[in-house]
Formats: structure tokens, C-alpha cells, sequence
């Protein structure tokens, strides 16, 4: 069934103060004449997706001396007129603790991006300042009288601090008297990175911008006072006629008690699977969904999928309720059943939104959550550390004896072994020493029972993972069922205040999974505090029953050497081969499908090892990651597929910079249509051909005295597969993959 959109503007007000403003009035094409993509494209519209406008943000104007300009139309201020203005830049951002260029993933980063660098503005001639940005950009009006449908895409990347932060998109039709609100930060928190799937924006806006002939689009930020947001590849475009988003997930760990906790990343087998105290079983998944129709049509019998993975196989499979979602509606769809891991494994939750019809833009609706049941490592936290934290910023913190924690249920007797901790960053002129701590909660407080050694803090145990045996009485090693919690204490010495000292260290801090359970403790006035922060830190019990082998799975892509004469399919030999301090062994690999992905397996490595290796062709190894550098490493676990691309994908025949500076292929993989993007170093003319992995070339275009190109290349008519984008100048070439799905 499809409604019949009815185009409502009950927006609030938005008052703003009149500060600095940047705008350009001279009806001057830009730069000399305005690229077709920095224009709108009004015309009759084909269907989903099709781009009503877009920009690049290719401002660069060496007329300038500022070395670009602001396009008619466009509009930036800063309401606190402090000069803090959003600008357009194409190098790195700078300031104190900042130094950022356009990430990877923004396809045209090369020609230009806009950006508020409030690190720099905070950090002015190397005085440090606090001013909290209040400063918009906004585009000038955009024709949607044409399209039935809108959504904005835009790639973003940011980094917040210190509170009260706002990055907003607002939208308006009508000269700005109105304006309709959307909050683009996502609930991240201060200091967080902009997670993968927040750094692709797209947002359905037909309610206020389908058959408009005035939309403009405003970004404001406001309230924050350091770090970044960046902002590049605008559009508006057509919505598909079936697109639903997974906005966000939430899953549940039962804790036996009638609650759940957010998700555990490593779970002891021994100590999970019990009937929990109120309701469930200790251990059962539960797992939840908010699902945004964001395309064109209504979905009917529309569902959450939930798909276990146990080491890369499908172990179970279950569906939410189905629900009906009108267009531009959200719903929130729960699993009613539980799931429980009954055994030792690399697992993979994998959540998808679908319905009953066919879905243009799955990359949006899936997710996957992944987790391991082992037989000692208790652990809330991921591997990965996004940044590091102690107690500064407490009331009372950033004293010798401070304390970071994270608090553990504990179901079954166990007997722990020793804790578990990402140390980070440290002060070496404190001399820093630390402790592991083992507490119990009992009696509404937590209680010592068992410490480690104390070390003493230097860069052996920097940025690593450092695990120490607890002193043992023969009694409090034994753990009976409750809640306890594991503790790095810190020392240091401050000069400036010698009685109550420093920490001196920081502990890893996991960003990424949705949860917090860390407990702070100031040894300045005994004080406990809990903390949104999930601190690093596991515990190890004395267990055992899980595998203690695994087979690795190598693979290595040669497409880039094949295509450029390195390697030669059925001629050369391809191997992957161990350092001899740690995995004294070879494999061949072998490419069954020709995909230019060679593959080998070997069996029986130990779990929990780590071990190192390169790959080789022809016995010559690989310059990975620089010319005589290091091996690759890798830690075993229980489900092992690495995937690698020789010698970081770098061939020694070309001298790539000679040829063109930036290739892009976007949406990569892509559905039927893709747009070719490249920036050349210098004008030259160029060959452009699509072509399978034999060679057979499917489409060709020769581009005369090209200093920029963007072109869509309709491949709708090929077949699902690996193809290739081949750039060439002459004898030179430059390749890339291209994936149609």
C-alpha cells in the first residue's frame, strides 16, 4: 500500500544572533565556471536515487588568497563572533591534540571539505582558549519542485568534547521563517570518533523538501569547545522506492536476575547457562531493533532477523514479530525469544531489517555484534581501545591510590587466577607504579580481596595488554556467586603536591560497545563514583574444556599485482610463510574461483598464540608493512579468516604519483550504477575501461586533458561479481576493485 504523502511545516522558530558572516553576493561562476556536480541538476527525474543536486566541496580558488571562495549563495556565520567559523579546507586539521585529514571513507576528500577545527581555533598562537563554537553553513536554495521524495546524504566525521555539544542539519522551505530539525550526532559521546555507521549520512526530508522549490540545508554546531566536525559529498536525491534503515540495536545478556546488561564481549562457559535467581537462564541473548522506513513505499510485514553465526556457520536463526512501517515511521522490533551460546566459539550476531519487499540500500539495514564463549577470560569490553581513562575530571581525582574498575556477576563457585587490563598512555616524570585489585560487593560496598604485585609503570607496558597473577591465601581466590569487580590503582609522584600525588597512567577505554559498568574510586576523601567510560579490564578464572587448536585462514588479494604485470596466474607461486620464533611454517595458496584471491588454510595452531608471517611470491617476501619492516601478526583464536592485500596493496612496477593523485568509486559495491571519481595531478588525457578479472574489456571512455572527472557508468546490465576499473595514461595504470551485488 502507498500513501499519499501530505506535505506538513508545523516546524519551530529557531532564533539566531548576528555575528560574523561570510557571504559571497558576485554572481561569478565557480571557480571560472561552477563543475557540473557544484550545481543543482533540475529536470525530470528517473526514480530511486536519482541526485537532484549535489557538491564535493571543490572550492579551491588559487584567485584567492585564501586559496578558495564561497560559493553565490552560500552562507556561512558565526553567532558567538569570535571568528570560529565553519571553512573550507583540504589538508590536515591542527590544533591541540588534533591532527586530522578527510578520512578514507570521504570519496572526494581530495578536492575539498568543509570543516569547524575547533582545536585550532582553542589553541590560537599557542595560547589555549575554552570558547564553545555557535557558527552554521548554509546552502543556497535548492529546486525540489520536481521530485516527489528527498533524502539528504552527506558524509560526516567529528570528534566532540567537552559537553553540551549539538551537531545539528536543519531544514527549511520557505526563506527560513521555519525550520525542521535533525539531530546528526547520534548520541556519540565526548571523545568518541564517529562510529562506521554514523559516518554516511542519509536522511529521508520529503515531508519538508519533496515539491519545494526553496529547500536549503543548514549545519550548526554548537556548544562544543574542542576537536572537529568535518563534512563532505552532499546530495540531495530522490528516496528509494524500499529502503529501510537499522537506526540503532540494542541487545540484552541476562543477568539472572529479571534485568539484562548490555553486551559481553568474552564470557567464561563455566560461569553462564545456570537458571538465573527471578526469570531466564544466566547468559540468554535478547535482542531489540529501531527501524526507520526511510524509502518511498510503505513496508508491510516488516521484521527483525536475527542470525547466530558459531566459527563463520549458522547456528540460529529467528525473526521479531512483523510489523507494518508507513513511510518515514519508525518501530522498535523485539526477538520475543532468547538465545543462549551452549558451547566454546567465536560468535556473530547478525541483525537485519527486512520485509517483504526488496530492499535498494541493504547496506543500512544489517549489523553484527560479535562475542566469544571461552573457557577463563571474563571480559566486558572489545579488544580495541578508542582512547584511555582514569580519574581525572572527578571531583577529587587525579590522586596516587585512584582507583578505575568494572564490575562483574559472577554465577557459578570459580577460582580466579589473575586480571586482565589495557594500560595506555603513562607520565614517565611521576615514576608511576600500579596494582591489579580484586573486590567483592558485600554490604552495599565493595570490599579488597586479593592484589597483584605492585609494578612499576614504564613503555614495556604501554599501550598493551598486561595481565597479573593475584597473590593467593588459599581462600579468597575461591569465588562464590555475586557481584565483584576488577581495579587498576595508580600511583605517581607530583611534584607540585607531593602528599596526595598523581595517578600517572591511563587504562584502555572501549568506545564502541553499549555499555559502561565501570566504577571509579578517589582515594582523596574514599569517594565511589560510576562512570559512562568501559574501562578495559578482565578478570581470568582457573578453567579449562575449551579447544586448544584452530585452523587459520589466509587470504591474500594479488589483483592490483596481477593487473600490473607482478604476478602471473598458473606462472608464479604465491605462499604464506611463518617468522620461526613463532609459527615455523609454509603454506601455498591457491585462487579455485579467479577472483585474484588466493587463499590456504592450516590447521591445528594454537589458540591463544600469536604468531607472525609474510607473504611470498616466487620465495621473495613481501615489503610489509614498509621495505624491510615488520612481519604481520596475529593472535589465534577459536575462528580464524584474515584477510590481507600484498604488500598493503602497493606495486613496485609504477611510480603511482605520476599518474593520478586520487581514483573513487562510489557506492563500491554498488547496485547496477556507479560514479567514477579522479583527481589527476596534473592535465593529461586518460583511458578509462571496466573489465572482468580476465581481462575482457566490457566499457571504455578516453577523456582528453583531464585535470578532474566525475562520470556514472550504468553497469545495471552486468552480471553480480568482481570487476575492475582500469585508469590508464599511456603506459601507466592505476586499478580498482569493483563489486556489483
Amino acid at each position: 500500500m502507498k500513501r499519499l504523502m501530505l506535505v506538513l511545516f508545523f516546524l519551530g522558530t529557531m532564533t539566531v544572533t548576528f555575528g560574523q558572516v561570510l557571504k559571497n553576493f558576485q554572481e561569478v561562476p565557480f571557480w571560472e565556471k561552477s563543475p557540473e556536480n557544484q550545481t543543482g541538476l533540475p529536470g525530470s527525474l528517473k526514480g530511486g536515487g536519482d541526485i537532484i543536486w549535489q557538491t564535493s566541496f571543490n572550492w579551491a580558488n588559487p584567485n584567492d588568497a585564501r586559496g578558495w571562495s564561497l560559493p553565490d549563495g552560500w552562507l556561512i556565520q558565526d553567532n558567538s563572533d569570535y571568528g570560529n567559523l565553519w571553512t573550507w579546507r583540504n589538508d590536515t586539521l591542527k590544533g591541540l591534540n588534533t591532527l586530522t585529514a578527510a578520512p578514507s571513507f570521504f570519496v572526494t576528500g581530495e578536492d575539498g571539505f568543509i570543516a569547524v577545527p575547533m582545536a585550532e581555533y582553542n589553541r590560537r598562537d599557542g595560547v589555549t582558549t575554552a570558547i564553545v563554537s555557535d557558527t552554521y553553513i548554509q546552502t543556497p536554495p535548492i529546486n525540489c519542485s520536481s521530485a516527489s521524495s528527498v533524502v539528504v546524504k552527506f558524509s560526516q566525521y567529528f570528534r566532540l568534547c567537552c559537553n553540551n555539544y549539538n551537531l545539528e542539519m536543519l531544514i527549511t522551505n520557505d526563506g527560513g521563517t521555519h525550520w525542521a530539525t535533525y539531530d546528526v550526532r547520534y548520541g556519540i559521546m565526548g571523545n568518541t570518533y564517529t562510529p562506521d555507521r554514523f559516518r554516511n549520512v542519509e536522511i529521508n526530508i520529503t515531508d519538508v523538501a519533496a515539491g519545494m522549490a526553496n529547500v536549503q540545508i543548514r549545519f550548526y554546531m554548537h556548544g562544543m569547545a574542542y576537536y572537529f566536525w568535518m563534512i563532505d559529498d552532499l546530495s540531495l536525491s530522490e528516496a528509494y522506492e524500499n529502503d529501510l534503515v537499522l537506526e540503532d540495536y540494542w541487545i540484552g545478556w541476562d543477568l539472572g536476575d529479571g534485568s539484562t546488561a548490555g553486551h559481553i564481549n568474552y564470557w567464561p562457559l563455566s560461569i553462564m547457562g545456570m537458571p538465573g535467581s527471578g526469570s531466564g537462564t544466566v547468559g540468554q541473548y535478547y535482542s531489540w531493533g529501531a527501524v526507520l522506513n526511510n524509502g518511498n513505499n510503505d513496508q508491510e510485514n516488516a521484521n527483525l532477523k536475527v542470525e547466530v553465526l558459531k566459527n563463520g556457520a549458522s547456528v540460529h536463526t529467528d525473526y521479531s514479530p512483523s510489523s507494518s512501517i508507513w513511510t518515514l515511521q519508525r518501530d522498535t522490533l523485539k526477538v520475543v525469544e532468547p538465545w543462549l551460546a551452549t558451547d566454546y566459539g567465536d560468535y556473530r550476531i547478525i541483525y537485519t531489517a527486512g520485509s517483504e519487499n526488496n530492499d535498494e540500500v541493504p547496506i543500512n539495514n544489517t549489523v553484527t555484534l560479535p562475542f566469544t564463549v571461552n573457557d577463563t577470560l571474563g571480559h566486558r569490553a572489545d579488544f580495541t581501545a578508542e582512547s584511555s581513562a582514569n580519574t581525572t575530571g572527578f571531583s577529587g581525582g587525579s590522586n596516587a591510590g585512584d582507583m578505575v574498575g568494572v564490575w562483574y556477576d559472577i554465577y557459578a563457585p570459580c577460582e580466579i587466577n589473575s586480571i586482565t587490563a589495557y594500560l595506555a598512555w603513562f607520565t614517565a616524570s611521576e615514576t608511576p607504579q600500579f596494582q591489579f585489585v580484586l573486590m567483592k560487593y558485600i554490604d552495599e560496598t565493595y570490599q579488597e580481596l586479593l592484589t597483584s604485585e605492585v609494578m612499576n609503570m614504564d613503555s614495556s607496558y604501554s599501550n598493551k595488554w598486561v595481565t597479573l597473577p593475584l597473590t593467593r591465601d588459599g581462600e579468597a581466590e575461591f569465588l562464590t556467586p555475586g557481584r565483584y569487580a576488577t581495579f587498576v590503582r595508580m600511583w605517581g609522584i607530583d611534584p607540585v603536591d607531593p602528599v596526595n600525588g598523581s595517578q600517572g597512567l591511563s587504562v584502555g577505554w572501549d568506545m564502541t560497545t553499549k555499555q559502561s559498568n565501570t566504577i571509579i574510586y578517589m582515594s582523596l576523601g574514599g569517594t565511589w563514583y560510576e562512570s559512562k567510560k568501559l574501562n578495559m579490564i578482565g578478570f581470568n578464572i582457573k578453567a579449562s574444556g575449551g579447544p586448544t587448536e584452530a585452523p587459520v585462514t589466509f587470504n591474500v588479494d594479488l589483483n592490483k599485482h596481477i593487473l600490473n604485470g607482478e604476478f602471473h596466474p598458473g606462472t608464479d607461486n604465491v605462499d604464506v610463510h611463518g617468522a620461526a620464533s613463532t609459527w615455523n611454517g609454509t603454506a601455498d595458496m591457491t585462487d579455485s574461483d579467479g577472483d585474484g584471491i588466493y587463499t590456504a588454510t592450516v590447521d591445528g595452531m594454537p589458540i591463544g598464540k600469536g604468531i607472525e608471517f609474510k607473504y611470498r611470491i616466487n620465495g621473495v617476501e613481501e615489503a610489509y608493512a614498509f621495505s624491510g619492516g615488520p612481519y604481520r601478526k596475529y593472535t589465534v583464536r577459536y575462528w580464524n579468516i584474515l584477510n590481507n592485500t600484498y604488500n598493503n596493496g602497493i606495486t613496485t612496477g609504477l611510480v603511482t604519483e605520476d599518474l593520478t593523485a586520487s581514483i573513487k568509486v562510489f557506492p563500491n559495491p554498488a547496485s547496477g550504477r556507479f560514479t567514477v571519481s579522479i583527481i589527476n595531478a596534473e592535465t593529461t588525457d586518460l583511458t578509462i575501461e571496466l573489465i572482468t578479472i580476465s581481462g575482457q574489456v566490457l566499457y571504455r571512455k578516453d577523456v582528453k586533458d583531464a585535470n578532474t572527472y566525475n562520470d556514472e557508468i550504468d553497469a545495471s546490465r552486468l552480471a553480480k561479481g568482481v570487476y575492475y576499473l582500469k585508469v590508464l595514461r599511456g603506459k601507466e595504470v592505476k586499478v580498482e576493485k569493483v563489486v556489483l551485488q
